[in-house]
């Protein structure tokens, strides 16, 4: 579990349901209470809602993309990661939810000085801040993108590049998602 943002509520992986079970549980996607897919068993108490379990849907399309909880830069709002798919979750309502605009997720980095969680799939990147997404990248990579550098400003990263045969790199400032490099070499 990520812990760089501070948060209005606590949160724990669960294996398994707690028995009996008295907490209102919600499956994502659909924040249904009605049952759904496997996946990651989270047990969330708000400071001032109700407590709820969510399972949050596996990914289907990398298996062995990472499964985690982060905090995010809103302290109402909590974001499960389960093997690639993402969603981000109100603590306090959890029928107010959405999925991460980047599928699959194959990183995540938390960035407390520029307040924002930048989500990285196979080709492209995507920031959210305390009120939804702040930028977008373009398509940096064909595939396989890799995070080999990160800094207050600015993130780094390599795929490789079958045009040339051989590494590409770009990076992107975090402040506005913009970059240099990647398959279109701006």
């Amino acid at each position: 579990m990520d812990t760089t943002f501070s948060s209005a509520y606590e949160c724990e992986e669960l294996t398994e349901m707690p028995q009996p079970a008295v907490l209102s549980h919600y499956f994502y996607p659909g924040a249904t209470t009605e049952g759904g897919q496997d996946g990651v068993l989270v047990a969330v108490r708000p400071e001032h809602g109700r407590p709820w379990i969510g399972t949050f849907a596996f990914g289907r399309v990398a298996p062995k993309a990472p499964s985690s909880i982060f905090m995010t830069p809103d302290p109402q709002r909590i974001c499960v990661v389960a093997k690639g798919a993402g969603y981000l979750v109100s603590v306090d309502d959890p029928t107010s939810w959405e999925i991460v605009r980047a599928t699959p997720i194959i990183d995540v980095r938390p960035m407390k000085a520029r307040e924002i969680i930048v989500f990285a799939s196979f080709t492209d990147m995507v920031a959210y801040d305390r009120a939804g997404i702040r930028w977008r990248t373009k398509r940096l990579t064909w595939d396989n993108m890799r995070i080999m550098e990160v800094t207050d400003d600015l993130i780094r990263g390599e795929f490789w590049d079958i045009r040339s045969e051989e590494k590409g790199r770009f990076v992107v400032d975090l402040a506005t998602g913009t970059h240099q490099g990647g398959i279109d070499g701006v």
